[in-house]
């Protein structure tokens, strides 16, 4: 896709919802302690928040994150437009996940809802989707919640230790509304020969998750400071330059990786591994929800990357966001 420019929408409030049931992988009993300490390091992960119950689980976090957003924002929920799911690991495909929480959610009939079936870089796609819905709609007062996350654990076979002691379950909601004045650009991109870098596939009794890891580095390495350096070079001018960058949190060494590239400060660049995980397309707006300071405003880089191969990276302006502490459930 084109690099785009949207006027019409902004990020009002962020909350994130995890389950409470936390993994460590000094803990992980098919590696021996030298082989642990050696994936900490070049991952950048310690621990995980897995759900237990997998059925349904990912639908009961959403629901939580919408309810927690509603609360900080003091929105009411006759007042929603747009209800936009962003996931891969809904228990079923028919009917949306969106249509699904809608229904018993009891919204109104008139909020247009639907699901994106993407990953790690979903929360950027879903980011411009919902802004664009806003900036169509012919009315004052618009307003979206962009869901994103996935209980990964659901989709990970347990003696694969390529994927299991690097993803986390975790959902994020993000209110926006309409604004005349914001301005968001976006810079999206498909690389699909990349494929089978990350795949579901059949195996035994379920279909699992697979990643070939040096697939996934060679790939973002090679395409997302591109990504990133390419919609600076359009956009960027002295009131456009992001004081943070923050990124899909794949590993530490990709996303060092990625900010030696673009030539990032370190100071700049946060990162959550060490606590949460790879969060998959939580990962952007947890990791930014932790580490943006309450009534700053600033220009945000937010760039995903990740299963397709997909690469999407946006130019954010942040102003008067209400960010929520996350909130840890039993499940």
């Amino acid at each position: 896709m084109p690099l785009s420019k949207i006027i019409g929408a902004k990020i009002s409030g962020i909350t994130t919802v995890l389950p409470s049931n936390k993994e460590d992988n000094l803990d992980l009993s098919m590696l021996d302690v030298n082989q642990k300490e050696e994936l900490i390091k070049h991952t950048g992960i310690r621990f995980r928040y897995i759900a237990k119950d997998k059925d349904q689980s990912v639908k009961v976090l959403f629901k939580t994150a919408i309810n927690k957003l509603l609360e900080t924002l003091v929105w009411d929920r006759g007042s929603i437009d747009v209800l936009v799911i962003v996931t891969q690991s809904a228990q079923s495909s028919i009917p949306s996940l969106a249509c699904q929480i809608h229904g018993e959610m009891d919204f109104s009939s008139s909020v247009l809802a639907y699901d994106i079936n993407s990953g790690c870089s979903g929360f950027v796609y879903g980011l411009h989707t919902v802004s664009q819905l806003l900036a169509s709609l012919d009315q004052k007062g618009k307003r979206a919640i962009l869901c994103c996350g996935d209980v990964s654990s659901s989709l990970t076979e347990e003696g694969d230790m390529a994927v299991k002691p690097i993803f986390s379950d975790a959902v994020c909601a993000i209110g926006i509304e309409g604004s005349n004045s914001m301005e968001s650009y976006f810079n999206l991109e498909t690389f699909g020969k990349g494929q089978k870098a990350i795949s579901l596939q059949k195996n035994g009794i379920g279909n699992w998750m697979r990643m070939d890891g040096i697939e996934v580095f060679n790939y973002a390495v090679k395409y997302v400071p591109k990504n990133i350096e390419t919609l600076l070079d359009r956009y960027s001018c002295e009131r456009k330059i992001p004081e943070m960058y923050v990124f899909h949190q794949a590993n530490l060494l990709i996303n060092n990786s990625i900010m030696k590239a673009i030539g990032a400060e370190e100071a700049a660049v946060p990162n959550s591994l060490y606590k949460y995980g790879n969060t998959a397309s939580a990962s952007i707006p947890l990791t930014f929800s932790l580490n943006w300071r309450h009534n700053k405003s600033g220009w945000v880089l937010f760039s995903g990357f990740g299963v397709g191969f997909s690469v999407a990276s946006a130019l954010v302006r942040i102003d008067g966001i209400k960010i929520a502490e996350p909130e840890f459930i039993s499940i």
